[in-house]
């Protein structure tokens, strides 16, 4: 009942707009506690107070409505901006080349993250958005994507953080994120841009933490690519094993292994020099003790 009454507000809302909605019940709620007060009846005034307690309940469930609506608006708009952006970039040579791509996730005990990736890029052709897809590696419920934060920055040279650059944030049906960063103006062609990407992800590493399962860290690139760094860091205590994603470990030019921890955490790496595009190269990791024979 509640649903097909919040449905009904829907549609008033459509037909009418929020603010006659509001006048009719406010009109409406006026007339029953002026009704109560000039005929003086107790049952009339327990009417008017009960008129008043579902006005109260209306609006509410007519602001919920509203922003239901809202809500579903900005996020099919949110998909319109990603699939009309990845067209444009399918069709013309890529805009920018990566000259570096390094990140580091910070994985804490209950599985939730914190990802800093900067990307140093030169400017190939007329850029004015730069399109990125980030996942966790495992179908997330809703809960956890509602959670999730991104915040952009420019980079000045000596990676002096600059402004915060506009985002336009959406899911694929797989689970994916993706992320359209909007530059202000174009940058010039043949120059240099640096960004820095941090991204607050709850339950993005849940399956390796809390169920010992294996779990990938790649990268995937349509643009050309000098030099990317995956870097993984631990909870303090909690050791991996770790092996190649998309290529041999003798394999020239990349390599994983453990690296130097900072702050007592154990930390793991990718590197990679000259990337192919559109191939996944990376890590998996498995916490040691979970899932081990015997």
């Amino acid at each position: 009942m509640l649903k097909r009454f919040v449905q009904w507000l829907d549609d008033l809302l459509l037909d009418e707009g929020a603010s006659a909605v509001v006048k009719a019940v406010v009109g409406l709620m006026s007339f029953a506690v002026l009704l109560g007060a000039v005929l003086g009846n107790a049952a009339v005034k327990a009417g008017a107070l009960v008129a008043a307690v579902l006005v109260v309940l209306s609006l509410g469930l007519l602001l919920l409505a509203d922003r239901r609506a809202m809500v579903r608006d900005v996020e099919k708009h949110k998909d319109l901006v990603s699939k009309y952006s990845k067209i444009v970039a399918d069709d013309r040579h890529p805009s920018y080349g990566i000259i570096t791509w390094e990140a580091q996730v910070t994985v804490e005990a209950n599985g939730d993250a914190r990802r800093q990736t900067t990307i140093r890029a030169k400017v190939l052709d007329d850029l004015r958005v730069l399109r990125l897809i980030e996942g966790c590696g495992w179908p997330q419920p809703a809960k956890y994507r509602r959670k999730v934060r991104v915040e952009v920055r420019k980079l000045l040279i000596g990676d002096l953080p600059g402004a915060s650059l506009s985002t336009t944030v959406a899911w694929l049906g797989d689970g994916r994120l993706v992320l359209m960063v909007h530059l202000p103006e174009p940058p010039k062609i043949g120059s240099e841009v640096t960004i820095a990407v941090e991204v607050v992800w709850p339950g993005m590493c849940a399956p390796l933490m809390r169920q010992g399962e294996p779990d990938t860290f790649t990268v995937r690139f349509a643009t050309p690519v000098v030099y990317a760094r995956y870097k993984v860091a631990l909870p303090r205590g909690h050791d991996a094993y770790v092996e190649p994603v998309g290529f041999d470990e003798h394999a020239n030019g990349f390599a994983v292994g453990p690296a130097k921890g900072e702050d007592g955490r154990p930390v793991y790496f990718f590197e990679g020099v000259d990337l192919p595009e559109h191939e996944k190269l990376g890590m998996r990791l498995q916490l040691k003790g979970r899932g081990d024979l015997g």
